[in-house]
């Protein structure tokens, strides 16, 4: 008889949902050290602006004895509150100025969405999220929290049009009727995995249908200010931070929450700093606060963010030259896409561009994950789109913010491995 192990029922299911791209991590391509390592387009990764990145944080370590106890409790340092409200009042332009008092940091933007998660909604309540959208949301609000997200269906419709808005409202009443109790709206502006920013507009009237239907407006915006130039695209969307709009004519302040952080838009994934804000809710906020002992972040780390986002010099070089780099690698992948006639998403913002590899292959009854297989067989990590739950088939999302040779070599095996598919 096999041994019992003695992990718990709940424990069990955990262990279940170990992330799939783990093996990615410890094979990683190298065409000198490992040339038949695996190429890795598939995580949401900026190494772009690495090496700056670097330089900055080496030049500015600055270790005290403070950094070395609890600091000034477990959602971030003084410092480092006064950086980000002097950074995000720069650069998200809020109607009312955001203030020390509006937030609360934490070691990554995934845990700033696990506290609203544990906040915000009870144990079997419901999330309303569109698709396609990254379904890690449901580890986050689902793996210890136990909510549930609930996917909205679009068919036909423009995911960034007001017509998108109405489909929330019917998935809400279709969920009430089911007995179902959603709590928020969760939009990820702008959006994983297709790339593109919600017009004011629409988010208005996301806002709007928040206040009738008397629930929360999470806005991931996690991707704010990797918004680049798409010559392809004419008048394109930019980014408009929820943040911006006057929300009292819109919708009840203390229903609307904000998530940002450093992962994305600096290319520092390890640095594990998020931000949750919320103007207008202090309970919330003193409900985050009474499990900061789970999400509080590396006094290290605060202090070299706290010095970077105080840093208008720099921030402003860096996301200049961020923006120009990912605009320069968005058509440098599409002109090898168009070479060899890929069909893809237009996009301008995000670190992605969502393409159709469906439609290249010659096996007609190949699946999302049959095509995946087949890559993982080249050595090359993307994303599909069933991983994203795409209404449609056949579409996957391969991660630009990479350097060149990284990105032409993971192209170069894709198409090597669905051309003979």
């Amino acid at each position: 008889m096999a041994k019992q192990s003695g992990v718990s029922s709940r424990g069990l299911a955990l262990a279940a949902k170990i992330p799939t791209f783990f093996d990615v991590l410890k094979d990683p391509w190298s065409p000198e050290s490992n040339p038949q390592g695996i190429v890795n387009l598939g995580l949401a990764e900026n190494s772009l602006m690495q090496e700056e990145m670097k330089a900055f944080i080496k030049s500015h370590i600055c270790v005290e004895s403070h950094a070395l106890t609890y600091g000034d409790g477990f959602t971030g340092s003084i410092k480092l509150k006064e950086a980000f409200c002097h950074f995000l009042n720069r650069h998200f332009q809020p109607y009312t100025p955001i203030a020390p008092s509006h937030m609360s940091i934490t070691a990554g933007a995934s845990n700033a969405i696990e506290c609203c998660a544990w906040s915000l909604c009870d144990q079997d309540d419901y999330v309303l999220i569109g698709r396609p959208y990254w379904t890690t949301f449901r580890n986050m609000f689902g793996n210890r929290a136990n909510v549930n997200i609930l996917e909205v269906q679009f068919e036909l419709l423009d995911p960034f049009g007001l017509e998108a808005v109405k489909c929330f409202k019917q998935a809400h009443a279709r969920a009430t009727e089911e007995g179902k109790n959603v709590k928020a709206i969760l939009l990820c502006s702008p959006n994983n995995p297709l790339g593109r920013c919600y017009p004011e507009e629409v988010l208005q009237a996301y806002m709007r249908l928040c206040n009738e239907l008397d629930i929360h407006l999470i806005s991931d915006e996690l991707y704010a200010l990797s918004v680049w130039g798409n010559p392809e695209i004419d008048n394109p969307v930019p980014f408009k931070s929820v943040l911006s709009l006057k929300v009292e004519t819109l919708m009840n302040p203390e229903k609307l929450h904000v998530v940002w952080g450093m992962s994305k838009d600096f290319g520092a994934t390890g640095l594990r700093i998020g931000c949750l804000i919320s103007q207008s809710n202090k309970q919330f906020l003193n409900a985050c606060e009474s499990i900061s002992l789970f999400s509080f972040p590396s006094s290290l780390a605060d202090n070299a963010v706290a010095e970077l986002l105080a840093d208008d010099s720099f921030t402003e070089h860096f996301i200049a030259l961020n923006r120009a780099r990912l605009s320069d690698n968005y058509q440098h992948v599409t002109r090898f896409l168009k070479a060899h006639e890929i069909s893809y998403s237009q996009s301008n913002a995000t670190l992605f561009v969502w393409v159709n590899l469906g439609a290249m292959v010659k096996n007609r009854a190949a699946t999302d994950g049959d095509i995946l297989e087949r890559l993982r067989q080249k050595k090359v990590y993307i994303t599909s789109g069933s991983t994203y739950a795409s209404e449609k088939p056949g579409w996957f999302r391969i991660v630009i913010a990479h350097h060149k040779p990284v990105l032409d070599e993971g192209l170069k095996r894709i198409v090597r491995a669905i051309s003979s598919f």
